[in-house]
């Protein structure tokens, strides 16, 4: 683990990692965000997290930018924490489950649209949905979401004890949306997650995985990138 000391110093060694890797596609992993409940719906909180989730989005398209520049295929992953406030809404399972339901069908099929803060920089790199990796949810109206839902992922079967890392891991070793023979990882990770990733998913469970791990505060809701660099201790990165 090592501690970034500005945006430079990060993009210098992500360009770096994807350039060196021998892997045909580069997968980015950026713009994570909750879901906040209320009586009427579930609403794609991307301000939550103060800076985090628009702030990650723009570095995973630097980075896929710079991939695409030096020949990588690129594909783009979401993924949306989408249990940890549910606590927090005073609604019951039912209601959840059908805010949820309503949100995965909006951004589900051939022409979904990402919110329009998220396609706004994404187009501005040169992206678009077409470039994004879907999640079969398993539910009608949700074969092809532009959303992985982290409860999905986390009732995978896989004998692992860690919700967060059991999550990871199903998505890493699922062929159908990743292939660790051709694909590099890079992935931008809230850092109240580090410890289930690193030791539980990273350190324990994942062989033969070729990424770029980025941890970076999304609990001190932080506004500006200065803070993100010198906030605790910073913004951390593994290469794996």
């Amino acid at each position: 683990m090592f501690r970034i000391k500005d945006e430079k110093e990060l993009l210098e060694k992500l360009f770096a990692d994807v350039e060196n890797t021998e892997k045909e596609k580069i997968v980015v992993s950026g713009g994570h965000f909750p879901l906040v409940y209320n009586e009427k719906e579930a609403i794609e909180d991307v301000n939550h997290w103060g800076l985090f989730s628009i702030y990650t989005l723009e570095l995973a398209c630097k980075v896929a930018k710079h991939a695409k520049e030096h020949g990588k295929k690129i594909s783009f992953v979401f993924f949306v924490d989408d249990h940890i406030y549910e606590g927090m809404s005073a609604l019951n399972a039912t209601k959840l489950s059908r805010r949820r339901n309503v949100l995965y069908k909006k951004r589900s099929g051939k022409d979904a649209k990402l919110p329009e803060v998220y396609r706004k920089v994404m187009q501005f790199y040169g992206f678009s949905e077409d470039g994004v990796i879907r999640h079969a949810h398993k539910k009608k109206g949700r074969e092809d979401c532009l959303y992985f839902s982290e409860k999905i992922l986390q009732a995978s079967k896989r004998d692992i004890e860690n919700p967060c890392a059991r999550g990871y891991v199903s998505f890493l070793e699922d062929k159908d949306y990743f292939s660790k023979d051709s694909f590099y990882m890079v992935t931008f990770i809230p850092k109240r997650c580090k410890e289930n990733i690193c030791q539980f998913a990273l350190d324990s469970e994942i062989k033969d995985l070729s990424a770029s791990h980025i941890f970076l505060d999304s609990m001190a809701k932080l506004t500006s990138k200065k803070q993100l660099y010198s906030f605790g201790d910073g913004v951390l990165y593994r290469k794996d």
